[in-house]
């Protein structure tokens, strides 16, 4: 059950203007978010949670990396995405939520302490999407404008206690609470362990479009959408994103997918992805 504590406005200090007016120095406390209660592991291995957000955000470029994705889609777990961030508190409110390392290790699929190799792994991780995050945007298309937002507001990683702390930035709550259309969700069980980025981008995709089991998608979207490098020819992008990022889902999520080019004259100008949940679960990996 997440629990949320409310912010205050504090007054903690004022002076007097020029003109005889006061002007008032308040300072936000944040809502903290705790993490979801108990293990983030089922008891048949499956990850808990359920990741949701703005069409928008999906159709975002995201301008994450795989370690920061991590990051970010575990905050996100913790976050009922149904109810308003303010609720418990003032509008001018901070949100922040806690991850700690054996959440990051169980989403990385990184095996449990079972050795110091395992466990350094999982906090280094943590520690180095923690430090990196505070410099990533996203870019998104509002009808002619382009809009660009950073994802948190600040990133805090706690030497010695194995967790990190994210505030969210203000300008992205209307994409992750609050959500009632138009938007997507899916259990970050069917991201656990991926190893690309393109594999997770390419996930939301399809979950966005979960209820047809169909994506269609031009070239020139699915490069942008997945930042694929400029210099990629369509043998590339096919060869080290597509193909790689549909057998790694297929792998490793509860998905069967399959997907065909379509070309115009000579040229492949669009793909189009069908796929399945998988009747009979993901495998161990």
């Amino acid at each position: 059950m997440q629990q949320s504590v409310p912010d205050e406005t504090l007054a903690v200090g004022e002076r007097p203007a020029d003109d005889g007016s006061s002007i008032h120095v308040i300072e936000s406390v944040p809502i903290e978010i705790t993490d979801i209660d108990g293990e983030i592991v089922e008891a048949d291995g499956r990850v808990r949670g359920t990741v949701a957000m703005s069409r928008a955000l999906v159709n975002a470029q995201q301008g994450l990396s795989l370690n920061e994705k991590r990051l970010m889609m575990t905050a996100l777990r913790s976050i009922d995405s149904k109810k308003s961030p303010y609720q418990h508190g003032k509008a001018d409110g901070y949100v922040t939520v806690r991850v700690r390392a054996d959440e990051f290790a169980a989403v990385a699929a990184l095996a449990p302490r079972s050795g110091d190799k395992q466990a350094a792994a999982a906090y280094q991780g943590l520690k180095e999407a923690c430090a990196s995050l505070m410099e990533r945007k996203l870019n998104y298309m509002d009808g002619k404008k382009r809009v660009q937002l950073r994802w948190v507001w600040k990133a805090t990683y706690h030497d010695g206690e194995g967790w990190a702390e994210i505030c969210f930035s203000p300008d992205l709550t209307p994409h992750i609470f609050l959500l009632k259309s138009r938007f997507v969700s899916y259990q970050l069980e069917f991201a656990r362990g991926l190893q690309s980025i393109y594999s997770w981008r390419l996930l939301e995709l399809l979950m966005r479009e979960r209820d047809r089991g169909m994506l269609a998608i031009t070239v020139d979207d699915l490069r942008a959408t997945l930042e694929i490098p400029e210099t990629y020819r369509f043998a590339d992008i096919k060869r080290r994103v597509i193909d790689m990022a549909v057998n790694e889902l297929n792998e490793k999520a509860d998905l069967v997918i399959q997907w065909e080019a379509i070309k115009r004259g000579r040229a492949v100008y669009s793909l189009r992805f069908t796929f399945v949940e998988n009747p009979q679960g993901k495998l161990d990996i």
